[in-house]
């Protein structure tokens, strides 16, 4: 993370984080994701996943956190239908 609080800048970063957002948007249409994660904190959190567990013999370990993380992700009970 760099401290302007994205996980990187530049043109590159800047297209990640674009795409970031069109996929959150089209599952929170979808009904599949939230409708109130920002991307910025999805690049961020992705960023950290992959600092502590991102080398080949860590996959368990970073299949483990991603499904955390995904499961974070998912609407609420509270929230479905409300996209």
């Amino acid at each position: 993370m760099s401290a302007s609080g994205r996980f990187g800048t530049g043109p590159v970063c800047d297209e990640i984080q674009q795409i970031l957002g069109m996929v959150l948007q089209a599952g929170a249409e979808a009904g599949e994701l939230r409708s109130d994660i920002d991307p910025v904190d999805v690049g961020g959190i992705l960023t950290g996943v992959l600092s502590v567990a991102g080398a080949p013999e860590q996959r368990a370990q970073l299949d483990r956190m991603l499904t955390v993380v995904v499961d974070g992700l998912k609407p609420r009970q509270d929230d479905r239908g409300r996209a």
